[in-house]
């Protein structure tokens, strides 16, 4: 007899199909395009929105963000994650030159008062 060969599953976040069912729930878009767009098969969509109205919608221990399989289509970019990294990045970047800044008027301060001392040994 054969060996059966193990199937690789792709496993969605939580986060991924709560998403996906806001997507699909917008009232101008079809939930079929939705899917086709995400890269998945519109049953589980609309098992998704099914279970999410029941409130059993729910992540589990394998549930994982993984690489997707070769055959997906890569996952678009969330743009609010990629909003907040930005964010953050210019507040770091914000904080660095502050910091810079502050720098700078210390030694103009200081350059200052070695003015003033020089100007009186004259």
């Amino acid at each position: 007899m054969g060996q059966t060969k193990k199937r690789n599953y792709d496993r969605y976040t939580l986060a991924y199909k709560l998403q996906a069912v806001k997507l699909a729930n917008h009232p101008d878009v079809r939930s079929k395009d939705v899917a086709e767009s995400l890269g998945i098969h519109p049953v589980m969509l609309y098992r998704w929105q099914m279970e999410h109205r029941r409130g059993e919608l729910k992540e589990n221990k394998h549930m994982r963000p993984s690489k997707p399989s070769p055959k997906r289509r890569p996952d678009r970019a969330d743009p609010v994650k990629e909003a907040e990294e930005k964010l953050a990045a210019a507040e770091k970047k914000i904080k660095k030159l502050e910091r810079e800044l502050a720098n700078r008027n210390d030694e103009i301060d200081l350059l200052k008062k070695a003015e003033r001392f020089f100007q009186r040994k004259k």
